[in-house]
């Protein structure tokens, strides 16, 4: 009966070893998919702020590129000069069988030109101190303005201007359209980079159909103020690098400075690769714009690479970090939560197995073995908690019921200052600043007392340090006890900072493009953003729905980027199709916007501006509550806004009858809250002078 007993008991034990075996073969597997699940999160963020950066670095090279154009655009639509170079673009060669008429039309030209290349900067750098001592130095031609006839010979230019062969042969080669040429950059004079703009002039009755009389050339030398546009104002990272480059035949040729490891710079365009080295970055850029790998940088390392087309150009802009500052963390992370896994596996099973073999040895004296069991068990117990808490980077300790500590990790030690042997046994007010000891006993009676773990957040020192403490439930062997772990988020904090001002400069970098587009209506976006954010305020709404309609605001208008912009600017009324055109662009806003991960409904807020409270607007259908409270606000703010602006071809309406049509429409097109939340703010809270200076029309300046 015994020997029964005893196989009895051997069977159940090989069953839970089997069993034990399974369970930490399954914890293995998941500690190894939760530790790449992680892996992958990282380099999802990473991602995400590549991409930010990148298009921040984008739209300002792209903005600086489309003022260039917009500059010689003001030149060639000047009606003076259209017709002085009409009169001169047969004239001969020879200066003696010139008229006075078309000497002095060339003089004019030649003046505009003077002018309009010292406001537009198509001048070269000059060493301003020569002037001072009356020396005369030769001035690199690196930059300048020229006219030329319909056959490209130059007919007039600046002093310093280059030679405008490859530039108007590239303009030919491109078919000579009527939108201006970006050409460059190439060396110029001593090897500098400059970049070249044409753009076709017609005669004062032509159009854009008949022939070009001749062209304007524009040529800019590519300086460092050029060159900085790559850099992202506030970047932390230490590795990262942005660079253009081009393919020419094959090869990768690096437009912008090269730096390199040991120091040096590479000046641009004198550093190239073949463009077929494997994995190599910027062959992957030009291969996928807006992909995403791990590939070589051109000095061999490894690095995590994405890259934008800039429009209107062969450019391509490349962006690059390291893949050890990526990844390294990630790596020591996923290492350090495997060998965790297998430790505690590894413990727990060789705690079982001491189970079983204590339940084996049934014939020897149970009271004596339980004692010598349950001694081995706290002791690995406490050794266990002690290698696990140490590996942590947080500081874990535990009090009793009096406050007084029972355990306490490496960490705690180096906070507290002493060694754990000595805080062991010590009351909390001992060991803490007063105001901390305060706090901390406080939540470990609120722990003691309900039986619930309370989680807190707490900042020090300025607030250049935020921790989380959370204080869990201990119950060990009956005596009641209070586990307080302290986790240092400042890391993550900054990290989310960083991240919430580089969306707010892509936000900024947005309007401004926007706004650029159609000047008649400049500073549209940015005020329908400020009146949206004072109306939520006003209405007590939460900081989320603040910042999206503020956003929301800001971007609305985004989509006009796809409408012509003879559209945006004509004075007169437009056409029923064009009117279409226009209002469709919010939803256009809303499509380029999905994706973006805001912490609002943002695109959501977009899609909505348009309905109405009654129903009849779009979408169809949507009516009352079931409208966004974002979209509600920004379609009162957008409305008032458009009403109160001086344009053009109109006055402003004064704020009282703004606000005497949106009451009428109150309950019809207008959620009523928002708009009794704007009325208050322009009677009671001087909205009224805040925003007077709205009413007031900034025509657009033609310099020509």
């Amino acid at each position: 009966m015994a020997d029964n007993s005893f196989w009895k008991v051997r069977s159940a034990g090989t069953a839970i070893s089997v069993l034990v075996l399974a369970a930490a073969v399954a914890a293995m597997i998941f500690a190894f998919r939760f530790a790449e699940a992680e892996k992958e999160r990282d380099q999802l963020v990473w991602q995400n702020q590549m991409s930010v950066i990148l298009a921040g670095r984008q739209a300002a090279i792209e903005e600086w590129l489309a003022e260039q154009t917009t500059s010689l655009q003001k030149l060639t639509d000047n009606a003076a000069l259209r017709i002085y170079l009409a009169g001169v673009a047969d004239m001969p060669e020879d200066q003696a069988s010139r008229t006075d008429d078309q000497l002095a039309q060339m003089e004019y030209l030649g003046n505009q030109l003077k002018g309009h290349a010292l406001r537009n900067g198509f001048v070269p750098p000059r060493l301003e101190e020569s002037r001072e001592i009356g020396a005369s130095l030769d001035v690199a031609r690196v930059a300048g303005l020229a006219l030329t006839n319909a056959q490209g010979q130059v007919l007039v230019s600046t002093s310093e201007m280059p030679s405008v062969t490859r530039a108007v042969a590239a303009y030919m080669e491109a078919g000579a359209g009527t939108e201006p040429l970006v050409y460059g950059p190439y060396p110029a004079e001593n090897a500098q980079p400059v970049i070249a703009f044409v753009a076709p002039v017609y005669g004062v009755q032509e159009d854009e159909d008949s022939a070009a009389i001749g062209f304007a050339v524009g040529i800019k030398l590519l300086d460092q103020g050029f060159f900085r546009k790559l850099n992202q104002p506030g970047d932390m990272s230490r590795t990262a690098r942005t660079y253009l480059v081009r393919d020419r035949a094959g090869v990768v040729q690096y437009l912008s400075p090269v730096e390199m490891k040991n120091g040096d710079v590479n000046a641009p365009l004198t550093f190239m690769l073949d463009e077929k080295t494997p994995s190599l970055a910027a062959s992957f850029v030009l291969e996928n714009p807006g992909g995403f790998a791990e590939r070589i940088n051109y000095e061999g390392d490894r690095v995590l690479v994405t890259g934008r087309q800039i429009a209107g150009t062969d450019w391509s802009l490349v962006r690059t970090v390291d893949s050890t500052e990526v990844l390294g963390r990630v790596e020591t992370r996923r290492r350090n939560i495997l060998w965790i896994s297998g430790l505690i596996i590894l413990t727990v099973t060789v705690l079982l197995l001491l189970i079983w073999r204590h339940g084996v040895s049934v014939r020897v004296s149970q009271a004596a073995e339980r004692q010598r069991v349950l001694a081995a068990k706290y002791e690995k117990l406490s050794h266990f908690m002690e290698v696990v808490t140490d590996s942590q980077p947080t500081s874990i300790t535990a009090v009793d019921e009096e406050g007084h500590y029972t355990f306490a990790n490496r960490q705690a030690e180096k906070e507290i200052g002493m060694a754990r042997q000595d805080i062991i046994g010590q009351p909390l007010k001992k060991m803490l600043e007063a105001a901390a000891a305060r706090e901390a006993a406080a939540h470990c009676q609120e722990v003691l007392d309900e039986d619930r773990a309370v989680s807190t957040l707490l900042t020090r020192e300025d607030g250049r340090m935020t921790l989380k403490a959370d204080y869990l439930p201990l119950n060990v062997g009956g005596e009641k006890g209070v586990l307080m772990v302290m986790e240092d988020l400042t890391q993550l904090v900054r990290e989310r900072e960083r991240r919430e001002q580089a969306l707010k400069n892509l936000i900024q970098t947005l309007t401004m493009i926007i706004d650029s587009r159609d000047p008649y209506s400049a500073n549209h976006s940015a005020r329908v953003a400020e009146v949206a954010g004072t109306i939520a305020r006003e209405m007590e709404c939460d900081d989320v729905t603040v910042e999206t309609v503020e956003i929301a605001g800001a971007l609305m208008n985004l989509g006009k980027i796809l409408v012509p912009r003879e559209v945006l600017t004509r004075p007169g009324e437009l056409s029923s199709e064009e009117l279409m055109t226009v209002r469709e662009s919010i939803q256009k806003s809303a499509d380029m916007l999905e994706g973006l991960d805001f912490e609002g409904p943002v695109v959501e807020t977009l899609r909505q501006i348009r309905a109405h409270w009654d129903g009849s607007g779009m979408p169809a259908g949507l009516a009352g509550e079931d409208i966004l409270l974002s979209a509600r606000i920004v379609a009162v703010a957008n409305a008032f806004v458009a009403m109160v602006s001086s344009r053009a071809h109109r006055p402003g309406l004064d704020m009282e009858e703004s606000a005497l049509v949106l009451m009428n429409d109150a309950e019809k097109i207008y959620d009523r809250r928002p708009v009794s939340s704007l009325l208050n703010y322009l009677e009671n809270r001087g909205g009224i002078e805040q925003w007077k200076s709205f009413g007031v029309f900034d025509a657009p300046v033609d310099e020509a």
